[in-house]
């Protein structure tokens, strides 16, 4: 193998995709730019509060239609009671 030198690191902008390829051209991963980075973190993060909330869902509104919820007041209510 031959030897490799690392030059320092230097400012890059990505105008378009850029891929990592192996020796036989196939694709194995891809440059992106931080800001497309962070943006593709955010909606991963979105849509994981979508799936959660959506799962939920139906659990609450059994609950609702069931009668089986109580305000915050009387939550907190009985918390503090219980602490005394």
């Amino acid at each position: 193998m031959a030897d490799c030198y690392l030059a320092p690191m230097k400012a890059l902008v990505l105008k378009e995709e850029q891929f990592v390829t192996d020796a036989n051209g196939k694709r194995m991963g891809v440059l992106l730019d931080v800001a497309t980075y962070d943006r593709l973190c955010e909606a991963e993060e979105e849509l994981s509060d979508i799936r959660a909330y959506d799962t939920a869902r139906p659990k609450v509104q059994a609950e609702l239609a069931a009668g089986k919820v109580i305000s915050l007041a009387d939550y907190q209510t009985k918390r503090n009671a219980r602490r005394k």
